[in-house]
This record gives C-alpha cells, sequence and structure tokens, in this order.
C-alpha cells in the first residue's frame, strides 16, 4: 500500500480502515502510503483512514495484559509491550485451552493524528473531516481511535 500501483486511473476513494497504516512499521513508509494515496487520488478524490489513537490504547501504560476471554475452558489474553521511542506496538493474543497454547502476534507502529495529519501535508493533502467512529460522533480526547478523511486543497478565491 505504501508502493502499489493500483489499476483502473484515479480514485474518488482510497480507504485504510481496521489500523492498517499501523502495519507499516516505519515512518517513512507511513509517509509513503499517504503519498502513494494521493497519487491514485481524482482531484475531488478522499483517502479516509481509520486508526487507534494511541494514547484511547495505552492510558499511560507501556506494557500489559488484559483477559480478553475467559470461560471454563478456554483463556485468550492480550498482550502487549509499547516502545514509544520507535512507537511499535507488539501485540500477542495468546489463546490456551486444553488443546494447547496458540499464540497470534503482530506488530504496528501507532502514529497518533497530529503525525498523521503532517504525513498528509506532506503527500499535498489536508484534513478535511475527522470523526471519534463511523456513525460520525465528534472526535474528542476520550476517543481510542478516529475516522480521518483527508483531500487536495481548495483553492481560495483571489480577494479583489
Amino acid at each position: 500500500m505504501s508502493r502499489a500501483d493500483a489499476p483502473g486511473g484515479l480514485y474518488e476513494l482510497v480507504y485504510l480502515v481496521y489500523n492498517t497504516i499501523g502495519n507499516l512499521l516505519t515512518q517513512d513508509d507511513q509517509v509513503h502510503c499517504f503519498s502513494n494515496a494521493a497519487r491514485h487520488l481524482s482531484p475531488s478524490g478522499s483517502f479516509v483512514v481509520e486508526t487507534g489513537t494511541g494514547w484511547g490504547w495505552f492510558s499511560g501504560r507501556t506494557s500489559y495484559v488484559d483477559a480478553e476471554q475467559v470461560s471454563a475452558r478456554a483463556v485468550v489474553l492480550d498482550v502487549n509491550r509499547f516502545d514509544p521511542a520507535s512507537q511499535i506496538l507488539e501485540e500477542n493474543h495468546v489463546h490456551i485451552s486444553a488443546e494447547g497454547i496458540r499464540m497470534d502476534p503482530i506488530a504496528q507502529r501507532v502514529a497518533p493524528p497530529g503525525e498523521l495529519d503532517l504525513m498528509a501535508r506532506i503527500a499535498g493533502l489536508q484534513l478535511t473531516e475527522r470523526y471519534g467512529w463511523w456513525d460520525g460522533r465528534p472526535f474528542e480526547a476520550s476517543c481510542p481511535s478516529h475516522v480521518s478523511v483527508y483531500r487536495r486543497p481548495t483553492a481560495e478565491p483571489e480577494a479583489e
């Protein structure tokens, strides 16, 4: 997604949902993704990014374990470690049952909304809307995620 060339010309909508931007583990790759999205947008098109805020997930913690599921037959733990310097979140969903242990690890680079806005500016886009969720609720400091819409700047009419 940071370097792919999409067939079919320009698009009205390019989107990344469910923390997909975080799968790019470097800031450079995330910036390339914004630039690549902008390259594929029609002049009136929108680039929509849905992802976590970071602060809504960590609440000041750099490592934690949450019980996601607990039953008599199985336990699923969400084991996380966040490195604020690299902004990398290492997460492992650990499934424990009589059948054994299964681990589902992932890593993500968590970029806060302001950093994503700067990436958009580097790519020639600007933030036009930001919501606290897909239902259009307002984005507030307490929101654990956001839906942000980026477009090309519109030219301001010249003053006479």
